[in-house]
């Protein structure tokens, strides 16, 4: 069975175990059954009743636990393929700080490369950049966070960050201004 057919069965399960109690249990006042009240209402009903109602619980239980531990394999497994995708970066990283730090006439397009992996993991997840630094484009509210608040729509603008989005989500504005660095 599949993770997502899993979780519709646990929440299927879920509700209806939760109807068939409150059924039996018939309409109560107050937010919250008793636990005693509930232990009275399963000891007047019949025992394959009751011994359904228990097997549905522990089924329950039993489905949360391993979807609880489903949870915590996703998120070891995204943050294990993440890392690989991003691994060399990480590895190369550190020493070319360094080298920027101790030459700072170093040539900047020599390290262009370790961004490969960031590029590959963007494209990976489809999250596509807006706009190119210092790409001039028609301001969109929409799209774009400019520096001052008197911009209007269509009005040509500078990219000056990049943004990001995913299909139609925008994940972050690019971010604009009415000039580029070092302008007037």
């Amino acid at each position: 069975m599949s993770d997502s057919n899993l979780v519709w069965f646990g929440s299927v399960l879920s509700i209806g175990s939760i109807i068939f109690v409150l059924s039996l249990l018939g309409k109560r006042t107050g937010s919250q059954v008793s636990q005693s009240a509930l232990q009275t209402t399963q000891s007047s009903i019949p025992s394959t009743d009751s011994d359904q109602v228990r097997s549905l619980q522990q089924q329950c239980v039993q489905l949360r636990q391993e979807l609880q531990q489903q949870q915590t394999q996703l998120l070891t497994d995204w943050q294990n393929s993440t890392f690989e995708q991003l691994q060399s970066l990480l590895i190369s990283y550190p020493t070319a700080r360094k080298m920027a730090e101790t030459k700072p006439d170093l040539p900047a397009k020599n390290l262009i490369a370790l961004f490969t992996p960031l590029e590959n993991l963007l494209e990976a997840w489809q999250i596509e950049p807006i706009g190119a630094p210092w790409e001039a484009v028609p301001y969109d509210p929409q799209l774009h966070q400019p520096d001052t608040d008197d911009l209007a729509a269509g009005e040509p603008v500078y990219v000056r960050f990049v943004g990001y989005r995913q299909g139609n989500r925008i994940l972050c504005p690019a971010k604009v201004s009415r000039t580029l660095p070092g302008q007037v």
